[in-house]
């Protein structure tokens, strides 16, 4: 319909009002997931994961607000064009008789609604509703999850030393190893677990927008006017509010698995050189030897500047591995400062800038996703969506407005 005069098709609007209402409760799920699913668990003991623990938990906390006040506004919507529907059955009338002898208000007190006074509040569902099919179904499949053994890492890395190192803390209950890495300890592989989650739940508001977008285009055809102009102007609102959700859970992942990487990354580097570090001050012929003068039980090499050697060894990879978090730290700045503007996003970021987020997409070598990437911070960065989101829920008027023409 093109023209600025009143048309409608009931059954199309009720259609329409289907669709609305699956959508509602698919964001819903959404909603839900990714607060289950991006609250932070596991070892967080570490001092890279520890700075992100209370930021992570209230990035959960508001983002399960946001998407939830968004997918209310779907399920809102779908009840109100119901209502139109039934609105529109008898459009000789043009009044709300029809709709108060379907409304639940109406029907519990009857006499109180008249011609034209509407009751408020839910109605039946209306009958035959015209074919509304969501052309795209979210996935909300878990996140992978997979507890990081820092054992098995130091297995991996460390060769002879982590035998050494397995019975020195047999021993003693102390890891000369751990005690290393502990600055940059915790299990990282829950950073991309959330991560992964905040993809999946932002994809699935990207594809509840595309649904609702494509029951907007095709109610177009069969109604038109003032009301449904309204309607048109809402949706695309809507529509641009829970779009912008998927590039936010992409550059979260992305921020999420480079601070994981550079965690384990860094304790790859600190075992490796604190094993040939080891070496070099320490020449005997097997890793049984070196066993017996690490915990001591035979004095093999024993004198006290070589142990004071050693010692010193270990403190100078320890300071290493300060100077690798100074420079991890940059990439979890870099993802608080993001996280902090989500709280309450607001047109174009100010607090945040494209540069602010170099220290997660400098590091992307592959051209095709580092585009991919710098294309989503844009658009991340870009809350005009969120920030012209509807405020009210959707009416189609009062009096004579669901009847008027387009102004």
């Amino acid at each position: 319909m093109t023209s600025g005069a009143f048309e409608v098709r009931a059954d199309e609007v009720a259609g329409v009002a289907v669709l609305a209402t699956e959508v509602g409760e698919d964001s819903e799920a959404a909603a839900r997931f990714c607060h289950e699913q991006t609250q932070p668990f596991g070892d967080f003991g570490g001092d890279i994961m520890q700075l992100l623990l209370t930021p992570l938990t209230a990035a959960s906390d508001f983002t399960h607000d946001r998407m939830l006040g968004l997918a209310g506004t779907n399920s809102r919507m779908g009840v109100e064009l119901n209502r139109a529907a039934w609105m529109y059955v008898d459009q000789d009338n043009r009044n709300y008789d029809a709709l108060n002898a379907h409304a639940e208000a109406a029907i519990l007190n009857p006499g109180q609604y008249g011609s034209t006074t509407p009751a408020p509040g839910p109605a039946e569902s209306f009958p035959d509703p015209a074919r509304y099919v969501l052309p795209d179904k979210i996935n909300l499949g878990e996140p992978e999850t997979a507890a990081e053994d820092i054992r098995r890492l130091i297995a991996d890395s460390a060769g002879w030393l982590g035998d050494v190192d397995d019975a020195i803390k047999a021993a003693t209950n102390w890891s000369p190893l751990e005690q290393v890495i502990k600055p940059i300890s915790g299990n990282w592989n829950e950073l991309k677990r959330i991560g992964d989650a905040y993809k999946i739940a932002g994809e699935a508001f990207d594809k509840s927008a595309k649904n609702l977008e494509a029951g907007a285009k095709q109610v177009s055809d069969h109604w038109n006017g003032k009301a449904a102009s309204a309607f048109q102007n809402y949706a695309q609102l809507q529509i641009e509010a829970m779009k912008w959700e998927a590039p936010v859970g992409r550059v979260i992942k992305a921020a999420l698995d480079r601070v994981a990487e550079e965690i384990k990354s860094a304790a790859v580097e600190a075992i490796t050189n604190l094993k040939e570090m080891l070496e070099d001050e320490v020449r005997v012929n097997d890793a049984w030897d070196l066993l017996k003068f690490a915990v001591k039980k035979i004095p093999v090499i024993g004198n006290a500047a070589q142990v004071a050697s050693i010692l010193k060894i270990i403190h100078d990879v320890a300071e290493r591995v300060m100077k690798l978090v100074d420079k991890i730290r940059e990439v979890v700045d870099a993802l608080k400062s993001f996280l902090g503007t989500l709280a309450s996003p607001s047109g174009h970021f100010n607090e945040v800038s494209e540069s602010t987020l170099a220290p997660i997409t400098d590091k992307v070598t592959n051209m095709k996703k580092k585009a991919e990437l710098i294309r989503d911070v844009k658009n991340a960065l870009d809350a005009e969506g969120p920030a012209n989101k509807p405020t009210n829920d959707f009416s189609v008027g009062e009096g004579s407005d669901p009847w008027a023409g387009a102004v």
